[in-house]
């Protein structure tokens, strides 16, 4: 309305203006009567009928949203949606359940229950679902978890680290297992043929000694591929952005059949969201704390219901039952 109005405002005054002065300069008319005649016209002319039906359409655009579902915090969130061109979907609790379970343990020193219990103990009170998934495998063989000492020190997107009672232990990615320079050739093959199959690969060091890997899956969403589909089908792009390593993201990409960008820590997803914001407008989905940035930083934020109250306060739009049809929705 506000670009209608630059050049309807201007029209309708100088119409109103030719109604004053054409009939009483040309064809000798009564002054007062054409004055009152122009200034009717202009009270008719100006757009409030317009102006008032913005705010009414607005607003039962977010009515119907919220009844199937979707929180829609503003109209202008509303409007850049109707303009978006591409949609970046985090991974992890968003294409899928968010719901990790451990599938594989290698010990390379000790026992199973040694290793899980020590992971257990760093990933003690963790929000992230990867630490939780160890928590609850340990849980479930009833394991006697160690005690961590200070709390957690996190490496974001890297590690997680904690000292327990025989030493600092920390739980983190292959890469940071790279950095510290404790992977040989053997390992790495392990650690690709658990990544192809689909699985995020987690490593537990004490002391800068490796004690083993324990492999956990996290499956699609059931309406994921559906959801995605529905999205394709308005002419827009979807791609993935994932933290998780490049292996598991394409093995997730190739189920879901989406675009895939791995590897990237929370400001990666931050400067890609930005890199195609300046070719067009996109929107971010995303449940988690690392996801905030790029939700900020998007040209619509959209969380996922289930997601942490960070995601939910900075995003745009809530998709209160937590189905990823409610995108194209």
């Amino acid at each position: 309305i506000d670009s209608f109005s630059r050049w309807y405002t201007p029209v309708a005054m100088i119409i109103s203006l030719l109604v004053i002065v054409v009939s009483p300069l040309l064809f000798d008319g009564d002054w007062d009567t054409w004055v009152y005649r122009g200034l009717a016209v202009l009270l008719i002319a100006c757009p409030c009928a317009l102006v008032v039906s913005t705010p009414a359409a607005v607003a039962s655009g977010l009515a119907s949203g919220a009844r199937i579902g979707l929180l829609i915090k503003s109209g202008a969130a509303l409007e850049a949606l109707g303009k978006v061109k591409t949609i970046a979907f985090d991974k992890t609790g968003t294409l899928t359940l968010g719901k990790p379970k451990v599938a594989d343990v290698v010990v390379l020193q000790g026992s199973e229950e040694h290793l899980l219990a020590k992971a257990s103990a760093v990933e003690r009170g963790a929000n992230h679902p990867l630490g939780q998934a160890i928590l609850a495998e340990a849980t479930r063989r009833a394991l006697d978890i160690p005690r961590a000492f200070g709390g957690s020190t996190i490496t974001p997107g890297k590690a997680v680290t904690a000292r327990v009672m025989s030493g600092f232990v920390s739980v983190g990615s292959p890469r940071y297992a790279e950095e510290q320079a404790i992977l040989d050739a053997n390992l790495k093959r392990k650690i690709s043929a658990l990544e192809e199959a689909g699985k995020t690969v987690v490593v537990v060091l004490e002391a800068r000694r490796l004690l083993g890997l324990i492999a956990l899956r996290d499956e699609p969403r059931p309406d994921a591929r559906e959801g995605l589909e529905e999205i394709r089908a308005l002419g827009i792009k979807t791609v993935m952005l994932t933290g998780d390593n490049a292996r598991t993201g394409e093995a997730i990409g190739r189920a879901l059949d989406i675009d895939v960008r791995a590897e990237l820590l929370p400001e990666d997803k931050l400067q890609a969201i930005s890199a195609y914001r300046a070719l067009a407008h996109i929107a971010m989905v995303g449940d988690g704390i690392n996801d905030a940035p790029a939700l900020a930083a998007a040209s619509v934020g959209i969380a996922m219901g289930g997601g942490t109250d960070v995601a939910l306060e900075t995003a745009d739009v809530a998709i209160l039952k937590d189905r990823v049809t409610g995108v194209a929705e």
